[in-house]
């Protein structure tokens, strides 16, 4: 359910981060889009963290820079109890597709908020979702 608005907060997925610490074009939305908070779940930092090693490899790096850069991304963490109450609404829209994204969708739901990611399993969870792309177009313009 893409919108043309600018979000104020996003609830961020685990593939943005991912590609901010892979240099991606996602660090410009962290960093120069103006967003006032990126509410991310315990569960998907973990799972961020849980992917360093394979990412320290990609770009030829060290676990610890990775786990420094990680902390300068300016995500609020959340954790599981924040969100408790949407997880059995969160599983029963996404958890058949993806059990690994039902804390996102959860805090998105608890939070009344969008989401930031590039999976496509949130599609048809009936939640406002805004890819990488879609962000960069909104915030800095169509060749960004």
């Amino acid at each position: 359910m893409p919108t043309s608005r600018r979000p104020e907060r996003l609830v961020v997925d685990a593939n943005p981060i991912l590609s901010a610490l892979l240099g991606g074009r996602a660090r410009r939305i962290f960093f120069e889009a103006g967003v006032t908070e990126f509410a991310v779940p315990e569960a998907v930092l973990q799972e961020v963290r849980d992917h360093l090693p394979q990412v320290a490899q990609q770009v030829g790096g060290e676990r610890a820079f990775l786990e420094y850069a990680l902390e300068l991304l300016p995500p609020t963490r959340y954790p599981a109890g924040t969100y408790r109450r949407m997880i059995g609404e969160a599983r029963r829209r996404v958890g058949q597709r993806d059990p690994d994204d039902v804390d996102v969708l959860a805090l998105a739901l608890q939070l009344c908020l969008p989401l930031w990611t590039n999976d496509r399993d949130f599609e048809r969870t009936g939640t406002e979702y805004f890819t990488t792309a879609r962000l960069l177009a909104l915030f800095f313009g169509p060749s960004h």
